[in-house]
């Protein structure tokens, strides 16, 4: 047999074989092998399974959320935790009691503050009272309750009127509204509602009443206006008064003007203009935003995660800090280990352009001193009223100066 014969009968034995071990070989690759791999005992790679998200659907691949790298740590995940989702606390209190009109300055109030969760704005306020039937509802027992259960109340916002012009009983009689005896006995009841907040040291703000359409309305929330200031201020109260601001240039209702960014609005609502339109109830709200910011003082505290002044060991440290940096830099340190640097002023000293000058012990100059402390030419063109000749290098003075060659 020849060395042909050898080689073909070889070939036909591996390709014996290789048939012989297709179905294994298939079922382990996923595919046919070729007579390299089977000749040399390459076993080809099984297909790795294509990813879930390959087999998925297009939308849900579409909409497969994709992880962000970050190489720096979130402020967020150093801020307090007011700023990880705990509510800050409020750290000044409002409650406001009255009628009708004291519920919508609540809501002025209320909206005012929503940015700010420093104030606690509590209404109280009772619908269709008032002071003259305190059968309905009295109001200086209600006040005296209140400060019993000891709440947490920074100051109290009063505004009550709108339902009291009506008769009103007063030692063992009914007194017409207005009446003299009528005046007095309201007073009184006034005083009643001021004074247990007064002895419990807590402010009162007293709304006054605003301009009415009826003009017989109008006349007597007037009048009542003026009854309430008197006794408020008498009784150590502050009253706050919002006439002007809801009163046309004659001083009558208007039920539009300015709102709080200047632009006319309407401001009043309702057939009767009694009520106040949402852009109203917050123009009122400004007038006790404004009071309330100074009775709050250093009571508010900034909300967590605000910036707020370091200590002052934390602020040497830092003051160090700086100074280093400053020496490796070959700059000049900002002071004396130690001493900080005094902070610059807001303002510098505050000159008059209009008081007349006064000399260095603060007596005023007279009229003699104060020209004798002028030069000739001065005095010589204030007298005459003749131009003063230039000075050198005085931007009047337009002389020609040689420029050595």
């Amino acid at each position: 047999m020849g060395k042909l014969a050898v080689s073909l009968l070889l070939v036909v034995a591996a390709l014996v074989c290789l048939a012989m071990a297709a179905p294994a070989t298939l079922a382990q690759t996923g595919g046919f092998p070729n007579i390299f791999q089977s000749l040399f005992g390459l076993t080809p790679k099984p297909p790795q399974a294509a990813p879930a998200t390959e087999n998925a659907p297009l939308r849900a691949r579409a909409h497969k959320p994709r992880k962000r790298g970050q190489d720096f740590v979130s402020p967020s995940s150093a801020r307090t935790p007011a700023a990880q989702g705990q509510k800050a606390k409020p750290s000044f209190y409002v409650t406001v009691i009255g009628d009708s009109l004291a519920i919508v300055a609540a809501r002025g109030l209320t909206d005012a503050y929503a940015d700010k969760p420093e104030f606690s704005v509590t209404s109280l306020a009772r619908d269709s009272s008032g002071l003259a039937r305190d059968d309905y509802y009295d109001w200086p027992k209600a006040a005296r309750d209140l400060l019993a259960s000891k709440p947490k109340l920074d100051v109290a916002v009063v505004m009550l009127g709108l339902n009291d012009m009506q008769q009103m009983k007063a030692s063992g009689e009914t007194v017409e509204a207005l009446s003299d005896k009528w005046k007095a006995a309201y007073a009184q009841r006034v005083e009643n509602l001021v004074a247990p907040f007064r002895e419990a040291h807590i402010p009162v703000l007293w709304v006054g009443l605003p301009p009415m359409r009826d003009d017989k309305f109008n006349a007597q929330m007037a009048a009542l206006n003026e009854i309430i200031r008197d006794t408020v201020e008498k009784s150590s109260g502050k009253y706050v008064d919002i006439w002007d601001a809801f009163a046309d240039e004659n001083g009558q209702y208007s039920a539009f003007g300015p709102d709080l960014e200047g632009q006319k609005a309407k401001l009043r609502s309702d057939p009767n203009g009694v009520y106040f339109t949402k852009a109203g109830q917050r123009k009122l709200a400004s007038f006790l935003e404004t009071e309330i910011k100074r009775l709050a003082g250093d009571k508010i505290k900034p909300p967590p995660g605000e910036l707020v002044s370091l200590p002052p060991d934390i602020e040497q440290e830092a003051d160090d800090i700086n100074d280093e940096i400053r020496r490796e830099m070959g700059l000049a340190q900002s002071a004396a280990k130690g001493k900080r640097t005094p902070p610059r002023p807001l303002a510098g000293p505050i000159l008059s352009l209009t008081a007349l000058p006064t000399s260095a012990h603060g007596a005023l100059i007279d009229a003699h001193a104060g020209m004798t402390a002028l030069s000739d030419d001065q005095a010589r063109s204030l007298r005459t009223g003749e131009t003063p000749p230039p000075q050198p290098g005085r931007a009047d003075d337009f002389t020609w100066t040689k420029q050595a060659p």
